[in-house]
């Protein structure tokens, strides 16, 4: 579980920051007024990250710097002044970054830097670059910011690590590298992979003129010059990771049911289209249905009704955690199950039939019962039209047969 350590002595300071973290991060915090209790929380707690102020009534000098840093707790500095000295003795400690903090937005700039950081955690980064110096200092500044970090020695090499690990998001590649180049990685990168699944960021040397905006036009998605300084690398970076993960928010914000929070109609479509190319026999869907749910809407009216759909969508979501499960239509949802054993699929929905059966709903301080009807069929149809159609086939035997019960599609 990711934990994080803010430390600062302003009471005033301490309150906008608890505040301004309750808003943009969803993980423990403890907050420490000095080095004596920053040490006591060190001992006793592991953290991913800490937030700490350069200066403390005990500790003038970056002495809490030093301790965060020593215990291996990657650290982002707050200081009210920042000087050549000081900055470099900070990047020479080892800081992820420091926040200037003179105004409010530079709290909120601190808070969404640690977000971004821990959004980092586990996230897995390629260097491709032929100099062992280069790939050394740039892991460490990437690892620094939390990334799983790969190396490759050449753009062939990185092209098979990216096709074998496709759960890399950020690549940084060098231009000039034997066997295939930087340009060559990234058109060949840039053939599976777009630009909201795989960030990329060249690298050059000074003085190769042209070379960013041909990286871009190729497909990358920044450009830094060599050498580069470590602010300028950690916000590209950040940056870049910010815009990939926009992006993802944006299309899983597209995929997903307002209401209920499941997958919709369209993405769930989507998926089961790629499943019937790919391994259509190793799939089986079940359609459902609440029963009566009309009788809902008009006694307990919309909102009651909203509150029964969300209330189901927590049950399907907890008894099918292993599948796909989306809502279909008003009152319909859909569940892709792996496996084409139908009794083994007729089971599960039986259990979860009966689990439904049993459970309160509650609408206004008001328990009710609800049911639902069932039709399962293997995915191994022609297309999607024809599994849709045999589950909802039997979906409406269900429904025929006084409902509250499973029936299975043998066609």
């Amino acid at each position: 579980m990711q934990r994080v350590l803010i430390v600062e002595d302003s009471k005033v300071v301490q309150q906008i920051l608890r505040h301004l973290a309750s808003q943009h991060l969803d993980v423990e915090i403890d907050f420490a007024w000095s080095l004596k209790e920053t040490q006591a929380l060190l001992e006793s707690q592991h953290y991913t990250l800490a937030l700490v102020d350069l200066t403390l009534p005990d500790a003038s000098d970056g002495e809490v710097v030093q301790l965060t840093l020593s215990r291996n707790v990657p650290t982002v500095v707050l200081t009210s002044k920042i000087d050549e000295y000081s900055r470099q003795q900070m990047l020479e400690m080892g800081v992820v970054d420091y926040v200037i903090k003179d105004n409010r937005d530079s709290y909120l700039y601190a808070i969404k830097l640690v977000s971004r950081l821990l959004r980092n955690e586990g996230c897995q980064a390629l260097i491709a670059d032929d100099s062992m110096i280069s790939r050394a200092v740039m892991r460490q500044m990437l690892e620094k910011q939390l990334f799983t970090v790969f190396e490759a020695q050449d753009g062939e090499q990185a092209l098979n690590m990216l096709n074998a690990k496709p759960e890399i998001k950020l690549l940084l590649t060098d231009y000039a590298m034997p066997t295939m180049d930087g340009f060559e990685l990234v058109k060949a990168v840039r053939n599976s992979r777009g630009r909201d699944d795989l960030a990329i960021i060249g690298l050059s040397g000074a003085g190769s003129h042209g070379l960013s905006a041909k990286f871009i036009k190729y497909g990358a998605n920044d450009f830094l010059t060599k050498p580069f300084m470590n602010e300028e690398f950690h916000c590209r970076v950040m940056q870049t990771m910010d815009q990939l993960n926009l992006i993802a928010d944006i299309k899983e914000y597209a995929h997903r049911d307002f209401l209920t929070g499941l997958y919709n109609r369209r993405y769930f479509c989507q998926h089961m289209d790629k499943v019937l190319k790919n391994k259509p026999d190793q799939f089986t869907l079940a359609l459902l249905d609440l029963d009566h749910f009309k009788a809902i809407n008009d006694e307990y009216g919309h909102l009651g009704g909203d509150k029964v759909l969300s209330q189901a969508a927590e049950l399907l979501n907890s008894s099918f955690n292993h599948c796909l499960v989306a809502r279909v239509g008003g009152e319909e949802f859909a569940v892709l199950m792996p496996g084409n054993d139908l009794s083994v699929a007729k089971d599960s929905c039986q259990d979860f039939r009966e689990r439904f059966a049993n459970t309160q709903f509650m609408i206004q301080d008001q328990a009710l019962h609800c049911t639902l009807s069932v039709g399962i069929a293997r995915c191994d149809k022609a297309t999607l039209s024809d599994v849709m159609r045999a589950a909802d086939n039997a979906l409406y035997q269900a429904k025929e047969a006084q409902r509250n019960c499973v029936m299975v599609s043998e066609s």
